[in-house]
């Protein structure tokens, strides 16, 4: 594949371009990380607070944990992410459709012979939980603003800091910026790259810091967090001249808990 220009900007970043590149359809690499979320969340405090942070256009990781959490946040830097969960959350018909998702997680949670009203109480289910939008910019030591330092009891973030970090130095203030946010005790749920040199929305192209599983062992370790879970999966592609080659060789799965604060 022709490598074109990387937008480290992220000002040609369009939702729609993204949900079609990568949530058109459930392959591997979307199961896993339902099935990721669903034993992840079973490790959570109940009934706590939750924050999806920088979440770009896309609500699948929080489907399991609706019945968990009594409230979730959801943050991110591009208004028109928040905009396009935000027509979800209100039933636009503008909106992406993620009954599949929906179904899958279903399945995965136990549920046998899902039909459209088992998805329909769960969608309610989440709208209702959905109870604040915020800005949020990883690259401030406060990323939410002071008011929001040591507040979750459950923190999730997926494919963030790998993602908008163009060096191993910036991952790691990225990373811990982020994780400022958790509660001590509190449960960080991450997935990452491996191994990426960029990934792709559509026909544009946006930065990725090549980084390992033990990479994030080392640095959470560092951070006072206690690993409980890491594993990692092949990307669907990982032949780099293939023509539809994403720009990663891997997926990376954590979850820990904050022992101290840092």
């Amino acid at each position: 594949m022709r490598l074109q220009k990387i937008d480290s900007s992220f000002s040609s970043f369009e939702p729609r371009d993204y949900l079609n590149e990568y949530y058109s359809r459930i392959g591997t690499e979307n199961e896993t990380l339902l099935r990721f979320f669903n034993s992840s969340y079973k490790k959570a405090e109940k009934n706590g607070l939750m924050l999806e942070f920088s979440g770009g256009p896309t609500i699948y990781p929080l489907i399991s944990a609706a019945p968990v959490m009594k409230e979730i946040h959801f943050a991110d830097f591009l208004d028109k992410n928040l905009l396009e969960v935000q027509k979800w959350q209100n039933r636009s018909v503008e909106a992406f459709d993620w009954t599949i998702f929906f179904r899958k997680a279903l399945e995965i949670e136990g549920k046998i012979n899902v039909k459209k009203n088992d998805i329909y109480k769960r969608e309610s289910l989440l709208r209702s939980k959905l109870t604040k939008f915020l800005h949020c910019d990883a690259f401030d030591q406060n990323p939410l603003g002071k008011n929001y330092r040591q507040i979750y009891d459950l923190l999730n973030v997926n494919f963030v800091p790998d993602s908008v970090a163009k060096s191993k130095e910036v991952w790691k203030k990225l990373i811990k910026n982020i994780c400022s946010l958790i509660k001590p005790r509190g449960l960080l749920v991450m997935s990452a790259l491996k191994d990426a040199t960029y990934w792709k929305a559509g026909s544009k192209f946006f930065p990725a810091v090549h980084i390992d599983e033990d990479d994030l062992k080392r640095l959470l370790k560092s951070l006072y967090f206690k690993i409980l879970t890491l594993f990692t999966i092949p990307a669907e592609v990982v032949d780099e001249k293939a023509e539809n080659f994403e720009g990663y060789k891997g997926m990376i799965f954590l979850t820990a808990k904050k022992e101290f604060d840092f």
